[in-house]
């Protein structure tokens, strides 16, 4: 009834998300499902930016896991970026390091954020939702 439900409707947004672990993908999926917005996912990087190339402005964030067989996450961003610069890239990953080091260590990597696994439901919607302003 209110505006305010209205404003909140239009954060919920499309989520492609890519990780090789196929339970991970599920909760990632079925966590930013419960929160109202649409997730398509892939296993496969390859198939994944297949995917994205016929769909390349469907989706407003990139999660993706770094190291996959095929392809890790820092080349799939960078092909990603390619396709659509205005996408929002988040990075998974099993070693510790903050957004300032990457920059530092990988500075023509553009991405948006790094999420350090184990990633909790809370850390995963507050960097899609800080990333997705």
């Amino acid at each position: 009834q209110t505006g305010n439900s209205a404003r909140q409707e239009s954060k919920k947004f499309s989520i492609l998300i890519i990780d090789d672990e196929p339970d991970i993908l599920s909760i990632f999926k079925r966590s930013l499902e419960i929160a109202g917005h649409s997730t398509y996912g892939f296993v496969n990087p390859t198939a994944a930016l297949a995917h994205f190339k016929e769909n390349p402005t469907q989706y407003r964030v990139v999660v993706s896991d770094v190291r996959m067989p095929g392809m890790s996450g820092f080349e799939l961003a960078r092909e990603i970026r390619k396709l659509n610069p205005d996408v929002k890239i988040v990075l998974t990953s099993s070693f510790e390091i903050s957004m300032k080091e990457f920059k530092t260590v990988m500075p023509s990597l553009n991405i948006d954020g790094i999420l350090e696994k184990p990633v909790t439901f809370d850390k995963l919607h507050d960097i899609i939702k800080d990333v997705a302003k």
